[in-house]
């Protein structure tokens, strides 16, 4: 949602694979302002629409490789869904609407509304218990890549293990870890719930904890498991310290 220019040019606003956008001519109540807060904590990525024809401009320029978690309402959803439904780039849409039954109805026939709902609470419960087995499903390829007892090799992973092993090599660097957490700090400005992360991370980080901050649910793989998929090269140098404890402890 916020753009920075960091020494290596990173573009912080595709850190992540995946983004929300919501779609609904009341999405900026001060109901629904709360409610994209409570989604930044699941995904950090949020744009929001009023304007159907802005918002299809804006899917138009998604870039391959990431996805798209649509929020719509109900009468838009009539409209938009079946042409969210052909892009490869939309992985789950949900409706919020005030008539569920009515709603339920006709989208029943479009795969990927995950769900219908008629509450706030609901709708973000249901997004959160959806994205964390999207991200675990999704995102696998970077503890691959870094464990070396893997035997499924091909051109792009070798590619990747060149790179590992290159930067396994090179002495940590102080200079590069607080440009990172500078990174992330832009990045997740306004995400408090991501933020505290980052603040933890930046004072607690310590290479013996490297396959738990791995693997808990923070920014660090989601950032890392993109980078390592995409060949973000400038994203993995300056995670390259993480990689190197990550990779000593498997």
């Amino acid at each position: 949602m916020t753009s920075a220019t960091t020494k290596m040019s990173i573009n912080n606003n595709d850190l992540e694979t995946y983004s929300i956008v919501w779609l609904d001519a009341s999405v900026n109540s001060e109901e629904n302002m709360d409610a994209q807060k409570k989604l930044r904590s699941i995904v950090n990525q949020l744009r929001t629409f009023i304007d159907p024809e802005e918002f299809m401009k804006d899917v138009g320029f998604i870039r391959q490789g990431d996805l798209t978690i649509l929020i719509i309402s109900g009468q838009l959803g009539r409209i938009v869904v079946p042409e969210m439904q052909k892009l490869e780039e939309m992985c789950s849409i949900y409706i919020y609407c005030f008539n569920k039954e009515a709603n339920l109805e006709w989208s029943r026939s479009f795969s990927k509304v995950k769900a219908v709902c008629n509450k706030l609470d609901e709708l973000i419960d249901v997004i959160r218990v959806d994205q964390k087995h999207r991200s675990r499903n999704e995102e696998s390829l970077g503890i691959d890549i870094l464990d070396r007892s893997s035997t499924e090799l091909n051109g792009d992973f070798l590619h990747s293990q060149l790179l590992i092993d290159v930067l396994i090599r090179m002495k940590p660097s102080e200079q590069d870890q607080n440009e990172l957490i500078e990174l992330l700090k832009t990045e997740y400005k306004g995400n408090e719930a991501e933020l505290r992360r980052v603040h933890e991370f930046a004072s607690k980080y310590a290479s013996n904890c490297a396959i738990w901050w791995y693997t808990r649910d923070s920014f660090v793989y989601r950032l890392l498991n993109k980078a390592l998929r995409v060949r973000n090269v400038e994203m993995i140098f300056l995670m390259r310290n993480i990689i190197r404890d990550v990779y000593e402890q498997l």
